[in-house]
């Protein structure tokens, strides 16, 4: 009997243990790709890409009976050695609490909202150093020294979420502002979120506000503190019959925030273009899951106009993927996109075909 007690103890001990040790997780994506054009000025490039690798720690922990401890930290990782990607430079990192049916208030820096609704139904690209829309368009941005609430979705009685950030400004503002970033909610990103999974269908609309981020076609290279709605949707229509098709789609809209004059940007030496600036971006993607088969098929459009008093200028850009799923972890693909500028007279289009395999732990 005393061999069995003891036996359910040390059981029991490690059980809790296990409960409350951290998940260690990460992400590589590794790809080789030739790129045509690389740099817009007729250069070509091989190049072996880390994609966004990522490593990180999360948990979550029960305080009492209604509250939870939630926490994250999440690195960088270049597995190709160089580029984009710095080795163990900070990611999505937070501490929060969780309450029961509620919500999950969160602090630390992680994705803004208005970023977080475009997922894989928006942007096949995802990730990807060459193709990312992150290189067409303003918006996907990580808020430092921000705290965020996340409603439970068992708080309303329909699927539908909200969430809103606040960044504490902490006076670092770029001189494109006329507004002191200083205190709580310098700048503020909101979303809602309504996600059908009986019917395949997911919308969801979201805003920035006072976020800093860039405009890809503009002269401008500094990050300028803008507003942007941004809206996403996407239904999956094997619900509906049509088996394995899933179409998505991202409209957006940006404008500077509390930008200075002409003669204000003039007197400070600054480009005058961000007086007038706006940007309209959109995406349009189809996804087929070839129906019993590791094989996906994908495609996506998107495009970002950026225009002010002085010029007009357009990012288009279109592709192509094919997937080999082994499981639910790994992934081998292939893609083959092109980047169009309209501004440039000569080496106006970027190419890149790649193939690359991500795994997910």
């Amino acid at each position: 009997m005393k061999k069995v007690l003891l036996a359910a103890a040390v059981a029991s001990i490690s059980f809790s243990a296990a409960h409350a040790a951290p998940t260690l997780y990460g992400k590589l994506n590794v790809s080789l790709n030739q790129v045509d054009n690389n740099d817009f000025k007729g250069n070509d490039q091989t190049q072996l890409n880390s994609n966004a690798s990522r490593i990180g720690v999360k948990g979550e922990e029960k305080l009492t009976d209604n509250i939870g401890v939630v926490y994250l930290a999440e690195w960088s990782i270049s597995t190709d050695g160089s580029g984009s990607d710095t080795d163990l430079s900070a990611r999505n990192r937070y501490l929060g609490l969780k309450f029961k049916d509620i919500g999950t208030v969160k602090a630390g820096y992680f994705d803004s909202y208005l970023k977080t609704i475009a997922g894989d139904n928006q942007d096949i690209f995802n990730d990807d150093t060459n193709l990312d829309i992150t290189k067409t368009m303003y918006g996907e941005e990580r808020l430092k020294n921000a705290i965020g609430f996340e409603s439970d979705k068992n708080l309303l009685p329909i699927p539908l979420r909200f969430n809103v950030m606040a960044e504490m400004g902490e006076d670092n503002s770029s001189k494109y502002t006329t507004k002191k970033r200083n205190g709580f909610g310098s700048g503020v990103a909101t979303s809602l979120v309504y996600d059908n999974k009986d019917a395949g269908f997911n919308v969801a609309i979201a805003g920035n506000f006072g976020v800093q981020g860039k405009y890809n076609a503009s002269d401008i290279s500094d990050k300028i503190e803008s507003d942007s709605y941004r809206f996403t949707t996407s239904w999956d229509l094997t619900k509906i019959g049509v088996d394995g098709l899933t179409l998505g789609a991202l409209y957006q809209y940006t404008e500077p925030s509390n930008s200075p004059s002409k003669d204000q940007l003039k007197a400070l030496g600054l480009k005058t273009s961000a007086a007038s600036l706006d940007e309209k971006a959109w995406v349009l993607q189809a996804t087929y899951r070839v129906p019993s088969t590791p094989w996906a098929v994908k495609g996506q459009y998107q495009s970002a106009k950026t225009s002010w008093d002085e010029d007009d200028r357009k990012i288009d850009q279109y592709g192509v993927g094919l997937d080999y799923n082994f499981n639910k972890q790994g992934r081998f693909y292939a893609v083959l996109a092109q980047q169009k500028r309209n501004w440039l007279k000569e080496d106006d289009k970027k190419t890149v075909f790649g193939v690359g395999m991500i795994y997910s732990f």
